[in-house]
């Protein structure tokens, strides 16, 4: 008899405790189906593949924003050399890391290092279809690029050495050379140096009417598999 009741006693524990976990899991869901762009969570994870896969909770500008930059997002950024394999470049996930200069910045995007610190090297490619919208010089971001989808995405490429054959207002396609990695940055036009050559993506939502940046690095993760091949060494 007191056999019985250790298992009907196992057994009750055992179903509360999914109860609970299947409460705390339904929690999450409603949280997500109430949150903004804005939303601090949502920015970090933003295209992460637990995002992805329950992606129908989302609230419906979450959801559709998601939607946009999936639809949007052909090719990664950086093109592999077919000349030198040696030529990588590598990335973490250093969303809302402290950046100095001048003052203290939190980090609105991902930087994709170079494997050769050399400026003006490594090619950089548009990751989706769109019109330049932004070129010129940012004392933070150097020399810049900002691509706006045909969904309204806002992507912008910084600290180019140098630019491709594009000028503001043009159309440009997704793998279409934008420019080249460089380090310029962090100071008047023309500076270069104060960093190691690397690329600074952002993605930003004006679909508010504000700009909200979210994380570039869950979507890079994703582009690892649409990695176009330039001729360079």
């Amino acid at each position: 008899m007191s056999r019985k009741i250790l298992i009907l006693l196992l057994l009750l524990s055992l179903f509360c405790a999914i109860g609970i976990q299947e409460m705390f899991e339904k929690a999450d869901l409603n949280d997500r189906a109430r949150q903004g762009i804005d939303n601090s969570e949502y920015r970090q994870e933003f295209f992460a593949p637990d995002m992805r896969k329950n992606k129908d909770f989302l609230s419906d500008e979450c959801r559709i924003f998601l939607n946009k930059v999936e639809k949007d997002s052909l090719y990664f950024p950086i093109p592999s050399s077919t000349l030198d394999d040696s030529l990588t470049v590598s990335y973490e996930n250093s969303w809302m890391a402290e950046r100095s200069y001048k003052k203290t910045n939190m980090h609105e995007g991902t930087d994709i290092m170079a494997s050769r610190n050399e400026r003006g090297l490594y090619p950089i490619v548009s990751i989706s279809d769109g019109t330049v919208t932004s070129l010129g010089w940012l004392e933070l971001g150097g020399w810049r690029v900002g691509i706006t989808s045909p969904q309204g995405v806002y992507y912008y490429y910084a600290h180019l050495e140098s630019y491709g054959d594009i000028q503001k207002g043009d159309t440009v396609k997704a793998g279409q050379i934008l420019g080249f990695m460089g380090d310029s940055g962090y100071g008047k036009e023309g500076t270069y140096g104060k960093f190691a050559v690397h690329l600074h993506l952002g993605i930003y939502c004006w679909d508010t009417g504000d700009e909200i940046s979210v994380n570039p690095y869950y979507v890079l993760r994703e582009l690892e598999k649409k990695k176009l091949k330039y001729a360079y060494s």
